[in-house]
């Protein structure tokens, strides 16, 4: 029989009434994990976009406007023309050469044709192939590292989990600093990349150690703030970005090179901080038998499930990934702010306009995380975000549909609509989602698997989505809304079948829960409901193997009939924390159950709370 005493699932002593606070320090030391994490995540993702603009400022001549500034130009071959008062290229300046006329220009293959100025221009900044490769190197990357990414965190606890963050962090943000002063492309690829191996560990081992440590009455609230601090860290890199790039006078010496420079040692400084989190951040208290708790009664078996066994959560969490990512969250944030060009901003000022309502519209995932269930927010948003993208950023943009004020104006309300969609729910509940479509056992092995999904879908949509657009359109000479369009009404396909696929799931659980014949035959207070739920008996079934049962029932989605043959004494041992979390909170549920109205408690998702007071009633 478990002890009287009781325990939370962290393990440590408290009654019901030594709830601690949301800002209590025992909370902070588990949030500080996501604040860390989530900004050093976020700010490698914005990374990009700025520097790749503060490059394209360090090779294009035409934009000094003095002979002092012209002559330091970072790393183009600048010359000043006193004929003209402009700033040219030393071998050939396109411009000058052949103006607007196309033709000549397209046969040079010094210059390139830009449509929408309709003018002859030098090639600046990096090439289409090398922005693909900047941008792709930190995904293929995170894609490698999030493999094993799990299984590392548990077989070597998440102190030396974080401490190898920083450290590569830290050799990482070097190689920015190398390839901005030597203007070597490569080096800041490989920089990229090993970032990026790090990350695919961040993203799972920050919300596994919230997993494993927050109070229950935090967890998801806790649990979102990976997301909400990935956003803060793309607007602090685009704010920064603005504030360096906006301060550029070009009738002076720009010092590029310090800006970049500066621009890269807030990466240093952020892996800095994960150098410091690994080395006073204590152990989690979840423990594995892979690592060096192998000798301890209570630690968690990671093999004790097979992927075969988990094949359905698996599926689930294909489909979580695909909803995330095959909705186009990575188009939107491209397509967005060349719309807000168009309005005329410039584009430091646009990318910041975006990604300020991308951190602002997170906000609000922290106070609907404390009333609405994870799956509850998550479906809410694919189906708002899903509609958006078909009906806003999709069908009105097609040619021919709507005149042009009319489509920019309901593409930016789709566009709004979408990303306040996705930070609300679809991107603070995945991070959660990863961890609980699995048993505690199995996390780390299956959130690995879910997080290696997301980055392969987010790899396939940065590489394919200009690609298709243009190949859609025409060429690139072609009407790109037509390629726009079409993608967006792909997206918005995509994310109503995802859509119908989850809530198929969640009908199917409810349904399998509710086929279960036999009643309960302890704990009066369940005969007064006229429709009560009809539970398998548990007079036969050891506590703790109740709470087994539900916690596994509850977390795989699948029938009573499984579950019962798979239960064994071993598995309460395992799982001695859930047991004793039951306990735990048995005094404040009793009190909700009397509370609660009889339709209320004819609802499914009251299951877990009648198993855990005819647990307490068997004690």
């Amino acid at each position: 029989m478990p002890s009287k005493k009781q325990t939370d699932v962290s393990g440590g002593d408290r009654q019901p009434d030594e709830t601690p606070t949301f800002c209590s320090l025992e909370n902070l030391k588990v949030a500080q994990v996501q604040v860390v994490g989530g900004t050093l995540n976020g700010f490698s993702i914005g990374f990009v976009a700025v520097y790749a603009y503060f490059y394209l400022m360090s090779t294009d001549c035409s934009m000094y406007k003095k002979e002092v500034a012209c002559n330091r130009v970072l790393n183009a071959e600048c010359s000043w023309n006193g004929t003209r008062g402009e700033c040219g290229w030393n071998g050939f300046t396109c411009f000058w050469g052949h103006g607007k006329d196309k033709t000549p220009c397209l046969d040079d293959s010094r210059c390139k044709w830009v449509y929408s100025d309709e003018e002859c221009k030098n090639p600046t900044g990096y090439s289409s192939s090398y922005n693909g490769i900047f941008a792709g190197a930190m995904i293929v990357g995170a894609m490698i590292g999030s493999i094993y990414a799990g299984q590392f965190a548990a077989r070597f606890g998440h102190k030396v989990s974080f401490l190898i963050v920083g450290i590569v962090g830290v050799v990482s943000s070097v190689m920015y600093h190398v390839s901005s002063a030597t203007n070597e492309f490569w080096v800041l690829c490989v920089g990229r990349l090993l970032i990026g191996v790090v990350l695919g560990l961040v993203n799972v081992a920050c919300p596994m150690y919230v997993d494993q440590n927050a109070h229950p009455k935090f967890l998801h609230v806790d649990g979102v703030l990976f997301q909400v601090f990935t956003t803060f860290g793309i607007m602090f890199a685009a704010a920064m970005g603005l504030a360096i790039g906006q301060s550029v006078n070009f009738d002076k010496d720009t010092k590029m090179d310090a800006r970049m420079q500066g621009y890269c040692a807030f990466s240093t400084l952020l892996s800095v901080l994960m150098v410091a989190l690994g080395i006073f951040l204590g152990e989690s208290k979840t423990k594995f038998t892979s690592g060096k708790h192998e000798d301890d009664g209570t630690a968690l078996d990671p093999n004790e499930y097979s992927y075969l066994q988990m094949l359905g959560p698996l599926a689930m969490g294909l489909v979580t990934s695909g909803t995330l990512q095959l909705t186009g969250i990575n188009a939107v944030m491209n397509y967005a702010p060349k719309i807000m060009g168009n309005l005329g901003m410039v584009p430091l000022v646009g990318n910041f306009v975006v990604m300020a309502w991308n951190f602002v519209t997170t906000l609000v995932s922290i106070p609907l995380a404390r009333v609405l269930t994870m799956r509850q927010l998550f479906l809410g948003a694919s189906l708002v975000a899903s509609v958006s993208c078909l009906l806003l950023c999709g069908v009105p943009v097609y040619p021919g549909v709507a005149d042009k004020n009319v489509k920019n104006g309901v593409a930016i309300t789709g566009i709004a609509i979408f990303i306040a969609a996705f930070e609300i729910g679809l991107g603070p509940c995945f991070f959660v989602l990863a961890q609980e479509l699995f048993p505690r056992s199995f996390r780390p092995r299956g959130s690995s698997f879910v997080l290696l999904t997301n980055f392969i879908f987010n790899v396939i949509i940065n590489v394919c989505y200009p690609i298709a657009t243009e190949g859609i359109s025409g060429g690139p000479s072609g009407n790109q809304d037509k390629g726009q369009a079409v993608a967006f009404i792909f997206f918005g396909c995509i994310g109503l079948v995802c859509f119908v696929l989850q809530v198929f799931s969640c009908t199917r659980g409810r349904r399998a829960l509710l086929r279960t014949t036999e009643t309960p035959t302890k704990s009066p207070r369940f005969q007064n409901s006229s429709r009560r739920l009809r539970l398998p008996p548990l007079a036969t079934v050891k506590p703790r193997e109740c709470v087994v049962w539900h916690r596994v029932r509850r977390e795989t989605n699948i029938s009573y009939g499984k579950i019962k043959r798979k239960t064994r004494v071993q598995d309460c041992v395992a799982a001695d924390d859930t047991a004793k979390t039951a306990l735990s909170i048995a005094g404040v549920v009793r009190w909700g159950w009397r509370a609660a109205p009889d339709r209320a408690k004819r609802h499914p998702a009251f299951f877990w709370l009648r198993a855990t007071l005819l647990l307490s009633d068997s004690n």
